[in-house]
């Protein structure tokens, strides 16, 4: 949705210019409700419709494309339409926003004609693929978020795989002969290997599929990167302390020091994400 906001912004004069004189030429000045709909068949991205007086209440029920609702008409509207700043046809069109009823990003246009006021709801993405203008980007975004639910699937897929082969290779001590502590190491090494496969994949679906649209905050791919980067340093750390304990009870002192390599490893890493999270704060202050 960033890459469709984007576009409108690029080709906004030549959006508002469509608009603006295809209501121009086909708005009749009495605004009949019966002429009304036919406005649905002039814009395919047409959402919504309806007709405001000159003390900005609605005089018309409201029009969409599957219904027509009057349960709005003599609601007050001057919150909305009063305070907007007309050009000297007497339109306005508003900035992309979401629609509270549908979850769409429209554009409003604003008319006015005479003494009353038509507003118009036009879903931005049908709006701008109708035109020509995103019917690539919106392909080329399909593609990468499929592409992005794929994986991330799969990665979770494997987390799940990693936590049954943890508990059927502990259960194998039940039923097999070998070291209790050899298969308990085995077991939570594949446990914290899930998980932070598992953070992985929720995060790209988070990030990428689930709320993509919704979410398009400045730092999003930082937060996700922060975030795996702690299910790694969880991991290491419990991987770390497993091997300290499992030279502790095998006496096995001389492997010591790849222990000290991985939590120096470890240090590095928090001392790292730590400079990171740092520097990505002072840059969104």
């Amino acid at each position: 949705m960033v890459a469709v906001i984007q576009t409108y912004q690029k080709y906004k004069n030549e959006v508002e210019k469509f608009l603006l004189d295809n209501i121009e030429n086909n708005i009749l000045l009495t605004l009949e409700e019966t002429n009304l709909e036919d406005f649905f068949n002039t814009f395919s991205s047409l959402q919504l419709l309806y007709v405001a007086d000159e003390h900005y209440n609605q005089s018309t029920p409201s029009f969409s494309r599957t219904r027509k609702d009057p349960s709005n008409i003599g609601k007050s509207r001057m919150s909305f339409i009063k305070n907007k700043k007309l050009n000297d046809k007497g339109s306005y069109v508003s900035s992309p926003y979401i629609c509270s009823i549908t979850g769409n990003t429209i554009i409003t246009v604003v008319t006015k004609v005479e003494k009353k006021y038509l507003v118009m709801d036009f879903n931005l993405t049908q709006l701008l693929d109708g035109l020509g203008y995103v019917n690539n980007v919106l392909l080329f975004t399909k593609m990468t978020t499929s592409i992005y639910a794929v994986i991330g699937v799969g990665l979770i897929a494997l987390s799940f795989v990693l936590i049954f082969y943890s508990f059927f290779s502990f259960s194998s001590y039940i039923f097999e002969s070998g070291s209790l502590i050899e298969i308990t190491f085995k077991a939570i090494i594949s446990l914290t290997l899930s998980l932070a496969v598992f953070d992985l994949g929720k995060n790209l679906l988070e990030h990428e599929v689930v709320f993509k649209d919704s979410s398009p905050e400045e730092h999003s791919d930082n937060k996700m990167f922060i975030k795996f980067l702690i299910s790694i340093i969880t991991a290491l750390s419990i991987e770390a302390l497993m091997l300290v304990l499992k030279i502790s009870l095998t006496k096995n002192y001389a492997d010591m020091t790849y222990a000290v390599w991985l939590i120096l490893g470890v240090s590095v890493m928090i001392a790292a994400l730590a400079l990171f999270y740092k520097m990505t704060k002072k840059g969104v202050n």
